[in-house]
């Protein structure tokens, strides 16, 4: 799909569901596939992965704006809810889009077998590190500040909110990332062969609890505090915010 055929679409999208906040659209849509099992899962597909149409279910699309209400953390998580419902346990970033401070993401589903998704998860990068910063807009009314300051490994660094800081480790290096001073909060981690990547917030939403595949969870986290992210929510946030 072209930019100016979904620029054209989000904005009808815009006209159509403002009151309701964040909402998922299927626009197309796999009539042979049934439902046969519960999915509760909601896996990304790297671009690598040879994908087929056997296991496509649909493709969604859905917008926020920013906002405590709208931002990429619900609309992520509206996305794999709907997924879910229609027997998909994966996701394929198609296409997005940024116009007039709202993001609009088109995305394909799949019912992934376990061997595809083991064969998918041998392409995820391996030791980097993922640092978000705020998923809301910084202005006036939010009162978020238009950068975080954070140290890795005594440089220091800003995040910017909606964009993120990428550090890629080596093998047994010791990567130390503080926020806040003697106070604030920190995280360490160290590099390993085949280790996979981090993903970390510094604030600006609610990140709901969830399993990542190595068993890692998801948590809340607030100002001044960083915490680790589901890992396919930080493979969808990296890929929409880069």
């Amino acid at each position: 799909m072209n930019a100016k055929k979904l620029l054209i679409i989000c904005i009808c999208l815009i006209g159509k569901f403002t009151l309701s906040g964040q909402n998922i659209t299927v626009i197309e849509q796999n009539e042979t596939f049934s439902v046969s099992k519960k999915q509760k899962e909601f896996y990304y597909i790297e671009k690598d992965f040879p994908l087929t149409d056997d296991g496509w279910i649909a493709t969604l699309e859905g917008f926020c704006t920013n906002t405590k209400k709208s931002n990429l953390e619900h609309l992520f998580y509206d996305f794999w809810e709907t997924a879910n419902a229609m027997g998909a346990n994966a996701f394929f970033v198609e296409d997005f889009s940024n116009t007039m401070d709202t993001i609009f993401v088109v995305v394909s589903i799949f019912n992934l077998t376990e061997k595809e998704l083991d064969d998918n998860y041998e392409l995820y990068s391996c030791n980097k590190i993922y640092v978000f910063g705020d998923l809301i807009a910084s202005n006036s009314d939010t009162k978020i500040p238009k950068g975080r300051n954070i140290s890795v490994n005594k440089e220091k660094v800003k995040v910017y909110p909606l964009s993120y800081y990428e550090y890629q480790s080596d093998i047994n290096e010791k990567v130390n990332i503080s926020i806040g001073g003697i106070f604030g909060s920190g995280y360490t981690r160290k590099g390993e062969a085949g280790k996979v990547s981090a993903y970390l917030s510094l604030g600006g939403g609610t990140i709901r609890p969830a399993i990542t595949p190595m068993g890692g969870v998801g948590v809340n986290f607030s100002t001044g505090s960083i915490y680790p992210l589901d890992m396919n929510f930080g493979q969808f946030l990296a890929e929409i915010l880069q």
